[in-house]
């Protein structure tokens, strides 16, 4: 109850430490542990529980030897003696039964009685253990107090001249202005050249030092190694976020605060590291893709997918979230990947949402907040980590993907070692890297076991770290289903709105032309403007799709026109809304080409023009004309006659040349011949 604790005595002359190195029924054995002439006495146990003394934590904190070391060799030999007085324990605390044993002890070995003496009170004073024999050698020397020579210390110099610098307050002062104003600021300076710029500190403020009196570089290296610890110069040269990013240790995991399935979905884009060409022309090159997913935490599956050519933002962060929400199975039979809604069971919406700051910050997010009652979270600005496990993700996907395809991103300035540019070997499709990436993360989500997943208490043991696993497991132990929503009102409301215009043409969105048959049957499209119609509606467009679009007449969820592609536009079907805006911007450029020939001709048939209607001015004006009513009376007759005219030139034109030699003609016909002209009709004939 009491043996080896440590009280403090206030009723001493001077207030100390006394530590139980005995307890009997009746009695204690104390010792005053500061004492270094102090022995064991003895106070009654009722005298001592009267005291009312405070217990306080032991002050001697000990410290184990390193195997093999001095201490342990030191600590050894300590206990050797002590070990054989501690064989009749008791009568170590009678002076002249103690002195007996000590007698003994010191026949029996080759030590001193003072040594024996010594190590025993130690034994007692210091915690009645062997490591209470260890020298204490944390306490050598003077820490925490700097030793300024005015003469070098060390041995003396053998290969270099001089005897060298002492380190004086004035000396480290620059040191220190050398390694926290140049080396602790600046990553491309080494230590090295921190001496050097701490050299020419001291030979600016004693212009007349020799050269063998500046410090060595061993000495410039033991001040830095002395005051500036590892972890502290690490966070000092590392920039702060990158710092919070990459080096500070982790304290947990992401699935530690997301109890289930749907408990938190991370989403994250990125530029996939290879380059497409159009489906529709091959000799065209479209660029690099861009890859949105959703990632559930709990489970680690991918549940929602965006791959197209749009730049990451709200509208392409929507239509990942919208794929999410909902079923799977008619998104991957569209690309011809048939699969059960087993595989992808990952419908409906998540309790939180974790996003990077721009796609769902700000006005965007309120329809997941008021309409799905999702909660946003938003990572810090540079920190990925907030969202580790998506952004892990897409270093896996081009793992699995990229050794089978062409055109690959290069890392180096994007050619291959010969000088080839690697766009020109690009070979896929957005549709082939769409299937592609689909089929990886069907195989990821159902087959590939994760590494180092952390589970919880209550998961079995043959539970397999799959995704779809997991998900299972989660939704049927945890969280239970996740909420249900409408697939198609979801997936419109979660797809991007912008403004279409109204014209008798039709819906103009992009350049594109749509109809619906509730804007036919309100006479949106009569040419007649006694029939109302808005100049301009909000509408959903999808992306990756334009024969579709969705008007949305009123701000009410469920109220959606579908609106098909009118065939005037048909130029456009069946292309992505960006292989559309490319073709209507190559058209354009095609139409500005020409436009610029015609202009450049235009002054050219401007002339020639001109030069006809000057030849039949001066032609005029040499003419002997008639008079005004002459002229004017005579129209009608100047024009039959102009008419004979012109037909006669024509009969005569249309003639075929004279043969030299004609052919015998021997008529089949008996009977009366009728002669029959051939010159040209007139056209009054018809």
């Amino acid at each position: 109850m009491y043996l080896n604790k440590v009280f403090l005595d206030p009723h001493l002359d001077h207030p100390t430490h006394v530590r139980i190195v005995y307890e009997h029924v009746d009695f204690l054995m104390l010792i005053d542990i500061h004492d270094e002439k102090a022995w064991p006495y003895r106070v009654n146990l009722d005298e001592f529980e009267s005291l009312s003394l405070e217990a306080v934590p032991d002050p001697i904190l000990l410290a184990t030897p390193e195997a093999g070391s001095k201490a342990e060799e030191i600590r050894d030999r300590a206990y050797r003696s002590v070990a054989l007085l501690l064989t009749d324990y008791f009568a170590l605390f009678d002076k002249k039964l103690r002195n007996q044993k000590i007698k003994s002890v010191l026949e029996a070995m080759d030590e001193s009685r003072l040594y024996v003496t010594r190590q025993l009170r130690r034994y007692w004073q210091r915690g009645l253990s062997p490591d209470a024999l260890a020298p204490d050698y944390t306490k050598c020397g003077a820490p925490g107090q700097n030793r300024l020579a005015i003469q070098k210390t060390g041995s003396k110099r053998t290969v270099s001249h001089g005897e060298g610098l002492a380190i004086t307050d004035e000396i480290a002062s620059l040191f220190k202005l050398a390694i926290e104003g140049f080396y602790l600021v600046n990553n491309d300076v080494d230590l090295k050249g921190a001496r050097t710029k701490a050299n020419g500190f001291i030979k600016s403020k004693y212009p007349k030092i020799k050269k063998e009196d500046l410090p060595t570089y061993r000495q410039f290296r033991y001040y830095y190694n002395k005051h500036y610890a590892k972890p502290l110069v690490v966070q000092a040269r590392t920039p702060s976020i990158e710092y919070a990013k990459d080096v500070t240790p982790s304290h947990s995991t992401s699935t530690t605060n997301n109890f289930g399935p749907g408990a938190r979905y991370e989403i994250d884009a990125t530029i996939a590291d290879l380059h497409l060409v159009s489906g529709h022309d091959p000799d065209r090159i479209v660029g690099r893709p861009i890859v949105y997913k959703v990632k559930d935490v709990f489970s680690r599956m991918t549940v929602g997918l965006y791959v197209g050519l749009e730049n990451p933002s709200w509208a392409t962060a929507s239509i990942a979230l919208a794929h999410a929400f909902c079923d799977k199975v008619e998104y991957c039979r569209k690309f011809g990947v048939e699969i059960t809604e087993s595989d992808w069971p990952s419908i409906g919406t998540p309790a939180t949402i974790t996003a990077d700051r721009g796609e769902l910050l700000g006005k965007h997010g309120d329809i997941l907040v008021n309409r799905f009652g999702i909660t946003l979270s938003n990572t810090r600005a540079y920190r990925g980590d907030d969202k580790g496990i998506v952004e892990k993700s897409f270093h896996m996907m081009h793992v699995d993907i990229l050794p089978y395809v062409k055109g690959k991103v290069e890392p180096v300035n994007g050619k291959k070692k010969a000088g080839k540019r690697t766009e020109l070997s690009a070979n896929l499709t957005l549709y082939d890297f769409t299937k592609m990436v689909i089929i990886s993360e069907i195989n990821r989500n159902t087959s590939t076991p994760l590494e180092g997943y952390d589970f919880e208490s209550d998961m079995p043991a043959d539970l397999a770290a799959i995704p779809v696993r997991l998900w299972h497991w989660g939704v049927k132990n945890r969280t239970g289903v996740l909420r249900e929503v409408d697939p198609k009102f979801t997936y419109v409301n979660m797809l991007p709105h912008s403004k279409a215009t109204i014209s008798p043409s039709g819906i103009c969105f992009k350049g594109m032309y749509y109809t619906c048959a509730e804007a036919v049957e309100l006479g949106w499209f009569h040419k007649n403007r006694s029939v109302p119609r808005p100049k301009s509606i909000e509408v959903a467009y999808d992306p990756l799709n334009t024969n579709v679009l969705y008007v949305r007449p009123d701000n009410k969820f469920d109220s959606v026109w579908e609106c098909t592609l009118q065939s005037r536009s048909r130029r456009y079907q069946d292309m992505s809304l960006v292989e559309a805006m490319s073709i209507q911007s190559e058209a354009r450029s095609t139409y500005s080409e020409a436009q610029q020939e015609a202009d450049y001709q235009a002054p050219d048939l401007q002339n020639e023009l001109e030069m006809i209607a000057q030849v039949a001015e001066k032609r005029q004006k040499s003419s002997d004309l008639s008079n005004n009513s002459q002229r004017l009376s005579g129209i009608r007759n100047n024009r039959q006659q102009e008419k004979e005219s012109e037909r006669q030139k024509n009969r005569e034109s249309a003639k075929p040349p004279k043969k030299k030699d004609a052919a015998t003609v021997t008529s089949i016909h008996s009977g009366k011949q009728v002669e029959q002209g051939f010159d040209y009709p007139d056209l009054d004939d018809f």
